[in-house]
């Protein structure tokens, strides 16, 4: 089975020479790689010896990684497209159980890949991946314990359990090309690409490798030490929650419409929380929204904390 491993990358040629090496390393053979250049400052260069089994496509202008991964997705001709991240490594063995996970079982047709953190942050990374794997599929009945190779995952209990967290293994994706059609390809830019996982879940026969076979740089480029993207990212994930209640699969099903809507109200409970906790102007309207699947504690909780600080407020500027 021919697997084209597609790498995009933006102005980290160091690490993209090392990414490319990890692939040129694999105990499989049957690979080629396809590398978008999304606007480099220089432009990316490969060596001649790279030659054939490397192909190199170039954005002149920044598009961002998901458009960078749909030009990758489109070009690919292997059976099986993978994404690497220019900033990680993948195993020695990573391509060659992704091949032994499809041919063991024709009825997958795409494949999550279990993550190993390195780097100086990587043992803090590693717990945190590794508790939120076990939730998700604590969440659909499930262990890693329970399988040796490949875990088989449910679709509609897949969808579900990923509505609370998208751990990095469900972010790293190794799909059938004759799939990508029912799929379709990334939408938006920056965080709104995890809304992709959410159509693969539901629109693929999915199977998590159990091996912890793709490497993830930990090196303090995480989004969770910049304050502004955290903001973005609540921001996105109700932009994207809204958008998973209009696909065909959640319209028709009320469990999972039930369940997106529950997702939805607690992302805008979030983005109320996030803006009291630091002090910024409530979001009543969110809080509103956040109450539509009922009301609880919490609610009451917070709306009084915020009423408070509005009454505060008043008080200090009457004086």
């Amino acid at each position: 089975m021919q697997i084209t491993v597609v790498i995009t990358t933006h102005d980290r040629p160091e690490l993209l020479r090392e990414a490319i090496a990890s692939v040129e390393a694999q105990r499989f053979d049957e690979w080629d790689v396809i590398v978008v250049d999304d606007g480099s400052r220089p432009a990316v260069t490969l060596s001649p010896l790279q030659g054939g089994r490397i192909r190199l496509l170039r954005n002149e202008a920044a598009q961002g990684p998901s458009e960078a991964r749909n030009m990758g997705m489109r070009t690919a001709t292997g059976e099986t497209i993978f994404f690497l991240d220019d900033d990680d490594l993948l195993g020695a063995d990573a391509l060659a159980r992704i091949n032994a996970a499809f041919q063991g079982d024709a009825s997958l047709n795409c494949l999550f890949v279990n993550v190993e953190s390195f780097g100086s942050e990587a043992e803090g990374t590693r717990h945190n991946q590794m508790r939120a794997v076990t939730r998700v599929l604590a969440t659909m009945g499930e262990r890693l314990e329970d399988a040796e190779d490949v875990l088989r995952l449910h679709s509609d209990l897949l969808f579900a359990a990923l509505l609370e967290r998208i751990p990095m293994a469900f972010q790293r994706v190794a799909i059938k090309r004759a799939q990508l059609q029912k799929v379709g390809l990334y939408r938006g830019q920056g965080f709104e690409d995890l809304e992709w996982y959410y159509r693969v879940a539901l629109r693929c026969t999915c199977g998590l490798l159990v091996a912890p076979c793709y490497r993830v740089r930990c090196e303090g480029q995480s989004y969770f030490s910049r304050p502004e993207e955290k903001q973005r990212l609540i921001d996105t994930i109700i932009h994207i929650r809204k958008g998973l209640l209009s696909l065909d699969e959640v319209a028709a099903t009320p469990l999972l419409k039930r369940l997106t809507t529950a997702s939805l109200a607690n992302a805008h409970f979030n983005k109320a929380y996030y803006a009291y906790q630091n002090h910024q102007a409530f979001p009543w309207r969110n809080f509103f929204d956040s109450t539509v699947s009922g009301l609880y504690w919490h609610h009451f909780s917070l709306a009084g904390k915020a009423l408070k600080n509005r009454i505060r407020q008043a008080i200090t500027r009457q004086h």
